[in-house]
């Protein structure tokens, strides 16, 4: 990987305007983060202890950013995506994702450019958290080509939506809003 897991920090250039470790309605509320012990760990590797647990043995997590108002949440991953043995996507939305759904949240940008691998097994959970969003989405942006492929090859790739035009945006120079905008925008002309 060329770095040590523990030195691939998430994105924090937008912690001035949200903190999920202070929003009421967040899975993360007042979560602590200690600079000086690594308990966070992808496979019992030491990650960056900024990153957030969400139950996976193989996979963390970081809400980058929600607006409530307008109903979405960028959300970035990071690690390994393992349905196969830990069921990540099922834990990801029982113990993050649905915690926004409750509260009005049914559009989400999933960063994926940390996801190094993905070991699929196809289940109905796909299906029950698109049925939660109604009329909602969600888009993974930078996906490894590996990772699209294997989405593609388990059917799970009807249940998310990428553009190689999208996987091209400098979403860290960007507003949240700005990001958010160019990714509705996209998905509905794709839908229209």
């Amino acid at each position: 990987m060329g770095r040590e897991l523990r030195d691939i920090e998430p994105f924090y250039g937008w912690l001035e305007l949200y903190s999920h470790e202070e929003d009421e309605k967040s899975p993360f509320y007042g979560v602590e983060h200690n600079m000086f012990y690594y308990d966070r760990s992808i496979n019992h590797i030491p990650a960056h202890p900024l990153w957030d647990d969400f139950g996976s043995e193989s996979l963390l997590v970081k809400i980058l950013y929600v607006n409530y108002q307008d109903g979405y949440a960028i959300i970035e991953l990071f690690g390994e995506w393992n349905d196969l043995f830990d069921n990540d996507y099922k834990l990801l939305a029982e113990n993050c994702l649905t915690y926004l759904i409750d509260h009005g949240v049914n559009k989400f940008i999933l960063i994926c450019e940390n996801v190094f691998h993905i070991y699929l097994e196809r289940d109905d959970y796909y299906e029950a958290l698109q049925e939660e969003l109604a009329d909602g989405w969600i888009c993974t942006l930078r996906l490894r080509e590996e990772v699209k492929k294997e989405m593609v090859d388990y059917h799970i790739s009807p249940y998310f939506y990428w553009s190689d035009l999208l996987d091209e945006i400098t979403w860290r120079k960007l507003k949240p809003f700005q990001l958010f905008a160019m990714v509705n925008s996209r998905i509905y002309k794709a839908l229209g």
